[in-house]
């Protein structure tokens, strides 16, 4: 790299010459709050743009303590809004079961909500003082480009076989199967002297689930900030509580081994604490667990993810799996 540093360099345009396919992103999601979706783009050239800026939206109020100079109470905070330059949203998209049923998937831009945001302004008429509470709405355009079941009839079932079934024009038919994970169910939390509801982050404590024959799994802990305003001043303090790890459904228990957490002279209030446990088909965990290290390529090895890689699918790059989880809510103190 030393040796690079005395050469001149320039922008050198990088051409490229081959037959495009498409891109999968797909989720069977079997959770009861979830929505399964695909997401649906094609390979670019090497020289073309990822994103096309297409306009802006509102995206809130932000109201100021005082009124300024002007007279104003705040102002509305404008974001740019971006779309993939490679998103298809003209494709035909079913996903069957092996129960013969078929289901359309359609294309959904984006989902609009409206935000109401509330502010109050002082006024005085006539030595009179009046608090006029004021309401805003705004309308807010969320852009998720995902081919969704807009019917509201899919209802994905444990243990099934699906078969994914894309067609856009200009491009080589795409198809996917899978077979949807069993629901996971957590058993208990035990630390101590056993099964408890709350958690001490400095101690080791056990998780126990419901035991699958077959099939892989994720754990996962978080400690929950949540206030009014989206910050919390005492995120910065705590101490532990934070978990990922893969696991084998067929083993009885996790093993949480705890963070090692000084004491501090400030009161650190309990929070709520989330452990989520998820369940997925092989594709998933082919895809985003084993094959996290081949994401990295080599451009002086012949090696397959520089060529893109496709699990569950055919005919295109990507991936078509399946999702579920359970979770639980416990309260956690960080020592």
């Amino acid at each position: 790299m030393l040796g690079c540093l005395g050469v001149d360099s320039e922008w050198e345009t990088l051409e490229s010459d081959f037959d495009h396919v498409l891109n999968v992103l797909g989720i069977i999601n079997l959770d009861s709050n979830q929505t399964s979706f695909i997401g649906l783009y094609r390979t670019t050239d090497l020289d073309e743009v990822s994103q096309n800026f297409i306009g802006v939206d509102t995206i809130g109020y932000y109201e100021y303590e005082d009124e300024d100079s002007d007279g104003e109470n705040g102002f509305w905070l404008i974001d740019s809004i971006y779309e993939p330059a490679a998103l298809i949203n003209d494709a035909s998209i079913f996903i069957s079961d092996e129960q013969g049923n078929n289901y359309e998937f359609t294309f959904v831009e984006k989902i609009t909500s409206i935000d109401t945001i509330y502010f109050d302004t002082t006024i005085t008429i006539y030595g009179y003082t009046f608090d006029w509470d004021t309401t805003i709405y705004d309308t807010n355009d969320f852009r998720i480009n995902f081919y969704l079941d807009t019917s509201g009839t899919f209802n994905p079932q444990p243990g099934l076989n699906y078969q994914l079934n894309i067609s856009a024009p200009g491009y080589d038919p795409v198809i996917g199967n899978l077979t949807t994970p069993l629901i996971p169910k957590i058993d208990s939390l035990v630390q101590g002297d056993g099964i408890t509801d709350t958690i001490n982050a400095s101690e080791p404590f056990d998780i126990y689930w419901d035991i699958q024959e077959v099939g892989n799994g994720f754990l996962t802990g978080e400690v929950l900030f949540n206030d009014e305003s989206g910050y919390d001043s005492t995120r910065n303090d705590w101490c532990g509580g934070f978990f990922e790890n893969s696991i084998n459904l067929s083993d009885s228990l996790y093993t949480v081994f705890g963070d090692y957490c000084e004491t501090s002279p400030d009161t650190i209030d309990p929070k709520e604490y989330f452990i989520r446990l998820t369940t997925m088909d092989n594709n998933y965990y082919e895809y985003f667990i084993e094959g996290e290290i081949g994401e990295y390529s080599n451009m002086l090895l012949n090696y397959p993810t520089t060529k893109g890689r496709s699990v569950g699918i055919e005919g295109g790059f990507g991936f078509f799996g399946a999702i579920a989880s359970d979770g639980i809510k416990k309260i956690i103190i960080p020592y």
